[in-house]
């Protein structure tokens, strides 16, 4: 069980990786009140494609384990393969109403946000994006930028050899965080790992209710961690 759950924690970190290419991670940074200094500056919101759910296998697998444990899977698989990421996809149209109603200007970018076409920061520094967003300034008219940056949504598995070594774990790993445009300062960084464990029976192909019932509480459990600054800081600051 502890090999599990290290090799969930590390989903985040490696996507920081992956999205910063900085070999020390940046850890978690507090929502700073700048965020909210100044309702007349102008906030973006984006969000990286959604993959497709996928039941993800990790652990000691040969080659020919893993052809064994996809065949044996298969029609979870494809199960997990159908699931609904369209909440998650229209979930920065949910932060922007949150922050229009408490008078804050908020766009949404249309387009999914591709950061393998952001330029890298050379010599940033931690508390500082590695990749350059400063051009959002002027291309979407913003001041700040909201990213959630979603690597993988569906199930976790683990195995050895071929012979599962936990029952399928349901999960959703994002990253948030928010710039300031001026000068790619974090202004707040936050990893999310939302895992759930089906409570009572998983295997019931070909549907698998239980299973896919724990990814949308999942799904869910995600959406109202990524929600809870935006909520919670703005009331702390309209307060006297």
């Amino acid at each position: 069980m502890d090999r599990i759950r290290r090799a969930l924690f590390a989903l985040p970190v490696m996507f920081l990786l992956v999205l910063t290419g900085c070999a020390t991670p940046q850890g978690p940074v507090p929502l700073d009140q700048a965020f909210w200094a100044d309702q007349h500056e102008r906030i973006g919101i984006a969000i990286t494609e959604v993959p497709k759910p996928q039941a993800l296998m990790a652990g000691q697998q040969g080659l020919l384990d893993v052809a064994i444990n996809t065949a044996t899977s298969a029609t979870m698989r494809s199960k997990v393969e159908t699931w609904d990421t369209s909440s998650l996809k229209d979930f920065p149209n949910e932060v922007a109403k949150t922050l229009t109603e408490r008078g804050y200007q908020a766009t949404v970018l249309e387009q999914p946000l591709k950061l393998n076409a952001l330029k890298p920061v050379k010599g940033a520094k931690l508390g500082y994006s590695k990749l350059d967003y400063t051009s959002f300034k002027a291309t979407h008219n913003v001041d700040k930028l909201v990213v959630f940056a979603v690597a993988s949504t569906g199930t976790y598995r683990t195995y050895y050899g071929f012979i599962p070594t936990s029952a399928p774990i349901t999960q959703v790993v994002v990253s948030a965080y928010v710039i300031d445009l001026d000068d790619n300062r974090l202004l707040y960084y936050q990893p999310f790992t939302t895992n759930r464990v089906v409570d009572g029976e998983w295997d019931e192909g070909p549907e698998f209710p239980n299973l896919t019932n724990t990814y949308y509480q999942a799904l869910d459990q995600t959406q109202q961690n990524l929600m809870l600054p935006f909520k919670a800081q703005q009331i702390s600051a309209v307060q006297p």
